[in-house]
């Protein structure tokens, strides 16, 4: 048999050595980055599952509210906010008391300044005006008071959801607050 030189071991030794230089850092550095994604998808997940399960959610039967101010200065009671279209389409329906004074919400089809927003309560979520698909005003002229009207916004990614509450807020700063989404 014939010896393996002294000088084959030593360098194999090294050579070993050096790997093991370089796998370490390499193999700690990997372990980081999946440690990372993986906090970065368990609080993504966690989030998203806090949000869905506790958000306000109104009771089954939640009356609706109403504002005598809102009444008295706007002419309108609102009637419902309710879910369309797969929860695509939030339908905001009101009645009007006083066709005078609701005129405002009618009196410039073209103007986006007069209409509601709706804020979802216990977020920071909320569906503008410019969000809006039609408002249905038919036969307005004609004198509409008792009649009930619509007016219809996308419902882009979800904002507002089914018994969700909401706060709807008129331009000139009056609420109505904690009405329940039905759909």
């Amino acid at each position: 048999m014939s010896a393996i030189p002294e000088s084959t071991f030593h360098n194999s030794r090294v050579t070993r050595g050096r790997l093991r230089r370089l796998l370490v850092p390499l193999a700690v550095l990997a372990a980081a980055l999946v440690l990372a994604f993986g906090l970065r998808v368990g609080v993504s997940q966690g989030q998203t599952w806090w949000s869905a399960n506790h958000r306000p959610i109104a009771p089954k039967a939640a009356p609706m509210p109403a504002s005598p101010r809102i009444e008295q200065d706007w002419g309108i009671r609102f009637t419902v906010v309710q879910l369309l279209a797969d929860n695509g389409l939030v339908e905001l329906r009101y009645q009007v008391l006083d066709n005078t004074k609701a005129n405002r919400l009618h009196a410039d089809s073209t103007s986006l300044d007069n209409l509601p927003t709706i804020y979802v309560e216990g977020t920071d979520k909320v569906v503008k005006s410019k969000s809006l698909l039609f408002h249905i005003h038919h036969e307005w002229e004609q004198g509409s008071d008792g009649r009930s009207y619509s007016i219809v916004y996308g419902n882009a990614g979800g904002v507002i959801y089914p018994r969700a509450l909401v706060t709807i807020s008129l331009p000139d700063g009056l609420k109505l607050q904690h009405v329940p989404v039905s759909g």
